[in-house]
């Protein structure tokens, strides 16, 4: 996956880029209000993609 999308952050413009940092930001911030830890996060994201996978957008 990460081939098909363009990481660097020297290309800040970027709509993979932008969305990476937007949904980061709101980590920090659930992360933050919450106090869980990274991991916690990493399992909620994973569980979103499944929905989505299973279910579609």
């Amino acid at each position: 996956m990460t081939n098909r999308f363009d990481w660097d952050d020297t290309n800040s413009s970027g709509i993979w880029w932008s969305t990476n940092v937007s949904i980061r930001d709101e980590c920090i911030l659930l992360k933050e209000d919450t106090e869980c830890n990274d991991s916690d996060i990493v399992e909620l994201l994973r569980s979103i993609a499944q929905n989505i996978e299973d279910n579609g957008l």
